[in-house]
């Protein structure tokens, strides 16, 4: 845990004359997806990114772009046939810092995340009142929901940008998580059209979505689409049930009609995470941005 807790206090304590570079966001949920209410049920994730400066690429050790990031998340069970539910419920709140760095031709990102799980983070009481106003039926679990309890979760990720043509950019990449989920992850990337080769790509944890940190104004459409599989260790949202590896697949589109304006419409494709989670789900993920 020593290089994160090296990467959060880089980040908490990033230097006064780093200028914010811009900002990142996504929201998930499976209402936009499948149309479902469980399982990897929503999230939203904010980044906020800042350094000395970008030129298309992070800068070279011993400097980097710091990201702070803020996320939110609501996991939730599915009924069983016997009519209990098949995990429990879990309210994520996360605060994290990463450090981007260019290493030679590959981008790395170190750090990681205080997470506080639990009835205190408000989530499943902010749920059910969501549900009660909508007239949706009460969320499932939220009585019988894993305590309050904070973890620390580290993560990195190299990726490997390749341009074989000028509106193609490939990312191949490789991913570990320790802590509340222990993870190895490797996947790819494509970003095809008129945007993103030249901006700064950050990942949705939930969706594995390509999400853009830094944006060029630029205007214009890309296509994203991708896929990864993990090796699963320990999990403490799953207690007494066994974890399975995973995959992810996805495809989305960004449309940035003007400089200030940037849409974004996705579905990610998650593979069953648990032994008794009778099939896979279908997230949707959006990103409505008007600047002025």
């Amino acid at each position: 845990m020593r290089a994160l807790t090296i990467a959060l206090l880089l980040g908490f304590a990033a230097p006064a004359s780093a200028e914010t570079l811009g900002w990142g966001r996504i929201f998930s949920n499976d209402y936009f997806g499948d149309g479902h209410d469980r399982w990897r049920a929503g999230a939203f994730t904010l980044s906020h990114v800042s350094g000395p400066g970008w030129d298309g690429t992070p800068p070279t050790m011993p400097e980097g772009l710091v990201e702070l990031r803020l996320r939110t998340e609501i996991i939730a069970p599915a009924r069983t046939r016997a009519g209990r539910d098949d995990r429990p419920y879990v309210g994520i709140s996360a605060l994290g810092a990463f450090l981007h760095q260019s290493i030679g031709p590959f981008e790395a990102a170190t750090g990681g995340e205080i997470l506080a799980i639990g009835p205190s983070t408000g989530h499943s009481a902010l749920q059910e009142g969501v549900h009660e106003v909508l007239g949706f039926d009460p969320p499932r679990g939220t009585d019988r929901q894993l305590g309050d309890a904070l973890h620390l979760h580290a993560q990195s990720e190299v990726a490997l940008p390749l341009r074989p043509h000028a509106r193609l950019t490939l990312r191949p990449f490789a991913a570990f998580e320790a802590g509340s989920e222990e993870i190895a992850r490797a996947g790819v990337d494509a970003v095809w059209g008129g945007i993103g080769h030249r901006d700064l790509w950050l990942r949705d944890p939930v969706t594995g979505q390509p999400y853009r940190g830094i944006e060029a104004e630029t205007t214009g459409l890309a296509l994203v689409a991708g896929a990864d599989a993990a090796l699963l260790g320990d999990s403490v949202f799953l207690p007494d049930r066994t974890a399975l590896d995973r995959r992810r697949a996805r495809i989305g589109l960004h449309w940035q009609p003007g400089p200030e304006v940037r849409l974004f419409y996705g579905l990610s494709w998650l593979s069953e995470e648990f032994e008794g989670q009778h099939e896979s789900q279908v997230l949707g993920s959006l990103k409505l941005e008007f600047g002025y």
